[in-house]
């Protein structure tokens, strides 16, 4: 009698959706099971995409720092000592001496900068204190100390000048912080669906393992029961030959599905595992999440593609591509007006015989000047800046026509994710209605083998049938769960459906007008 309990055990369990895989462990290998949510936790935490551009986000942050540092004021100070010999023209005039030694300390010190209206200015304290040789009651202090207090000031008045000019680098800067938040965003999704793409063909691959030993496990039963039949004389010799040939198939068969195995486990491994140490490569890890029940969405496309808009990390970003581009096409077309610069300088003298006495003149601006100028410049032909400006414009609208171009191709990515899991919803309904008939098929072909009225070869053909049923089944159900995720990845939703938060942000969604 052929022993089918086997094959009804399993048709019980196939009546309700595929349960969590439970796969053999291998000895010595620690355990984990995971869940999807554990998957997500761990992707964002270790995934080296996510760990790349969160290194990258942070070198940005530290850039717009550096580019505020053009605002940082400068403060200087030389010493200097100086000692030179010159001829005298000799005579009464020069005290009879024929040759002059003069020694010269210089002190200056002060502070430089740039404001936000583009001027740079300089305020300068300088000290000096010499002596030398000659009669002080001809050349009147010796030793004699000089001591000037100045200001700079030069304001460019067209190009270069006023704040859209002058605070560019750092607006770039930000710009390019928030192009990175975004970047990370949009890798952290990425990184998400590749391991939720691993995680569910992990699960498919050991749900596959399971049918391919069941098969076999029904292949060995069918060889057993033949084998009886030969020795009672009620089966012929090539029946069992060909059980033999299609259990060796199987085996095949179901090696290649641990393999499988093997490949999907490293690939889940790689996205949820620092890999720091070589033991990471060592854990089984094993899905424990069901897969959802398939049921078709009824989201229409443009309420998903207008989700999509609003919250899509990668068109934020494009978004920011486009406000960068155009602060520098702003700033390009400053750059065609003419250089006008007004300078204005300023001081105040003090002297005497010693430093300290010449200091208090300086701050009482008893001895003052002051000038006041404009200069004017303008390169003949303007080719450079010209060039500049077409350049910029030219970039402006190309990150336009990106933007626009990557919203039409995220409406191609949410249909196409509608589409799907409505496809694989009816695909789910579909199998598991497969897989009922081929079981009844086969139950109903081994109760003809039984009665004499079948071949080995037939129920074979129909374990083979089966098989194949229980293996599409399990794809379609792994393969919808799968696309529940992507239909919330591509509408830049968070990986349970929920909206996300976008610190950051928020000053690039788009209008409320939909695309055109």
């Amino acid at each position: 009698m052929f022993p089918s309990f086997v094959l009804a055990v399993w048709l019980a369990g196939l009546q309700d959706p595929a349960p969590a895989p439970v796969p053999e462990t291998v000895p010595g290998e620690p355990v984990l099971p995971l869940r999807l949510e554990d998957v997500v936790r761990l992707v964002g935490q270790n995934s080296p995409n996510v760990r790349q551009a969160h290194l990258a986000t942070l070198a940005n942050l530290a850039g717009i720092e550096q580019s505020e540092g053009i605002f940082d004021p400068l403060i200087f100070a030389d010493a200097t000592y100086t000692y030179s010999e010159s001829p005298t023209a000799g005579g009464f005039l020069s005290g009879q001496i024929t040759s002059r030694h003069e020694r010269r300390w210089e002190l200056d010190q002060g502070v430089r900068g740039l404001l936000l209206t583009g001027a740079t200015y300089e305020v300068q304290f300088a000290q000096s204190y010499s002596e030398d040789n000659l009669p002080p009651s001809i050349f009147g202090f010796n030793p004699e100390s000089d001591s000037v207090l100045s200001f700079a000031l030069t304001q460019p008045l067209l190009k270069g000048g006023w704040q859209l000019t002058t605070e560019f680098p750092v607006r770039q800067a930000e710009l390019a912080y928030d192009s990175s938040l975004a970047g990370l965003r949009q890798s952290a999704q990425d990184a998400l669906q590749q391991a939720v793409d691993a995680y569910w063909n992990l699960a498919f691959a050991l749900e596959d393992v399971k049918v391919k030993e069941f098969s076999l496990q029904l292949a060995e039963e069918l060889k057993e029961v033949t084998e009886a039949k030969l020795r009672v004389g009620a089966a012929a010799e090539v029946e069992v030959v060909q059980t033999q040939a299609d259990i060796a198939q199987r085996t095949v068969e179901l090696l290649a599905a641990r393999q499988v195995v093997g490949q999907a486990q490293d690939s889940l491994r790689y996205q949820i595992f620092q890999l720091e140490e070589l033991d990471d490569w060592r854990v089984d890890v094993r899905p424990s999440s069901e897969p959802p029940e398939a049921v078709a969405s009824a989201l229409g496309w443009e309420d998903a593609l207008e989700t999509a808009r609003r919250y899509r990390a990668d068109l934020r970003q494009a978004r920011v591509d486009l406000e960068r581009f155009r602060d520098e096409w702003e700033v390009r077309r400053k750059q065609l007006l003419p250089a006008l610069n007004l300078a204005v300088t300023g001081n105040s003298l003090g002297t005497d015989r010693q430093v300290i006495d010449a200091i208090d003149p300086v701050f009482e601006f008893l001895a003052t000047g002051y000038s006041v100028g404009l200069a004017f410049e303008i390169p003949i032909g303007n080719r450079q800046y010209r060039g500049a400006e077409r350049v910029a414009r030219a970039n402006y609208f190309l990150a336009m026509r990106i933007l626009n171009d990557r919203e039409h191709a995220v409406a191609s990515e949410v249909r196409d994710a509608l589409r799907n899991i409505n496809y694989l919803a009816d695909q789910v309904r579909e199998t598991t209605r497969a897989r009922e008939v081929a079981a009844r098929q086969l139950e109903a072909e081994q109760r003809r083998l039984k009665e004499g009225a079948s071949t080995n070869f037939q129920v074979l053909e129909f374990q083979r049938d089966l098989a194949e049923a229980l293996t599409n089944e399990r794809r379609a159900r792994f393969g919808y769960a799968n696309a529940v995720t992507r239909l919330s990845l591509v509408q830049g939703l968070n990986w349970d459906g929920s909206a996300p938060v976008l610190p950051g942000l928020d000053g690039y969604a788009p209008d409320d007008a939909p695309m055109e």
